[in-house]
């Protein structure tokens, strides 16, 4: 099913971020652990993480799942792995060199801001970066599925399907 709703033109912007989902107390203490089940402890309690990468008319081209507790940018190179646009659209949460270096290297153009700590602040393109509200937009959609909005389900697996059931239902014709 996803093959059919996927898109297939190369993306030349692709608009990166993540968001917390709540975990309720019957999605906890699965088999393997909380660690296998992307699960993981924050200031707000047990969180699961969804990490989206969307195009310009707001599809999602990668998803990943993992614990609350795993910073945004350490997972940003998986999420982008096979991916292949132009630019990557970011929030300070991605500023970092190691990062910037690695889309660099691929030729890919970062549009990131930079943090308030960074000595030098790189220069990024306002009217690209006006565009993220595309990636908090699908978030805001996925979070109108009360079974994605938060977690019940203790397998990572089964939480994922229903993340991907919301995608199919919004973006599948």
């Amino acid at each position: 099913m996803w093959e059919q709703v996927a898109p297939a033109a190369k993306p030349g912007a692709i608009y990166l971020d993540a968001t917390f989902i709540k975990v309720q107390r019957s999605g906890l203490n699965a088999a393997g652990g909380r660690d296998l089940q992307a699960i993981g402890l924050t200031k707000g309690g047990w969180n699961t993480k969804l990490h989206a990468a969307v195009d310009g008319k707001g599809r999602p081209w990668a998803l990943l799942l993992t614990g609350g507790n795993v910073a945004d940018v350490s997972q940003a190179t998986e999420v982008l792995q096979e991916l292949d646009p132009r630019m990557v659209v970011a929030d300070k949460g991605y500023d970092s060199d190691p990062l910037r270096r690695w889309l660099r290297e691929r030729g890919v153009k970062p549009c990131i801001p930079a943090k308030s700590n960074r000595k030098t602040p790189r220069p990024i393109r306002r009217s690209s970066y006006r565009k993220r509200h595309l990636i908090e937009n699908f978030f805001g959609h996925q979070k109108t599925f009360r079974r994605v909005a938060t977690r019940y389900d203790k397998l990572a697996e089964t939480f994922f399907g229903w993340v991907l059931l919301a995608v199919i239902v919004k973006f599948g014709k």
